[in-house]
């Protein structure tokens, strides 16, 4: 964009379009930095599609780089042991491979493609599933858009699909990390606002 009213206008626009995404009723506890968690059933998948909104006291940038910090994701994120990529596509996407704790089996590692996208103040990492011992999908994305001055809205969204109903029951667990993960990205994402300052 080359005039800043243009950007202005863009990131309310944008603003306005992530906030209508949570319910009226949650967006005042929303402002106030809890997590809304918006649940979707999805046919033929036995877990929801789980989205969850989180306000960050931290500028887009802070958030967006945080998430592609591959190497200091085991030093804040729960259950992550490494987080390493294994390829640079030539279409700008990088393979990433995850070794996540897990319960029973100690650990296993998993690889998902993540492909960038940006405009203006707005980031967005999508992800796909390409190798997994214990799932046949994991797509999601992170979406990050300014709000309200120096502060982020992030919208942390994930399908999983188990390779077996055996593991579909651990769904509860799955909301539970989930959370912990965007915690872990909005508390580390204010560490380092707070340290730049």
């Amino acid at each position: 964009m080359k005039a800043v009213l243009c950007i202005l206008l863009f990131g309310a626009s944008v603003l306005a379009d992530m906030v209508k995404e949570v319910p009226k009723s949650q967006r005042d506890e929303l402002a106030e930095g809890q997590t809304i968690v918006k649940s979707t059933d999805v046919a033929g998948a036995p877990w929801p599609q789980l989205s969850l909104y989180r306000v960050v006291n931290a500028p887009p940038r802070v958030v967006s780089e945080l998430f592609t910090d591959y190497d200091a994701a085991p030093s804040y994120t729960p259950g992550i042991l490494s987080a390493r990529v294994i390829a640079n596509n030539s279409d700008g996407t990088k393979d990433v491979r995850y070794t996540v704790k897990v319960p029973v089996l100690q650990k296993i590692s998993y690889t998902v493609r993540n492909t960038y996208a940006s405009s203006g103040q707005s980031y967005t990492v999508s992800w796909k599933l390409l190798q997994s011992p214990l799932a046949k999908q994991s797509d999601g994305s992170l979406r990050i858009e300014p709000y309200d001055g120096d502060r982020t809205l992030l919208c942390y969204t994930n399908l999983c699909v188990p390779i077996t109903n055996l593991v579909a029951g651990l769904k509860n667990q799955a909301l539970v990390e989930a959370k912990n993960t965007v915690l872990a990205l909005a508390t580390e994402a204010e560490r380092r606002a707070n340290n730049a300052n």
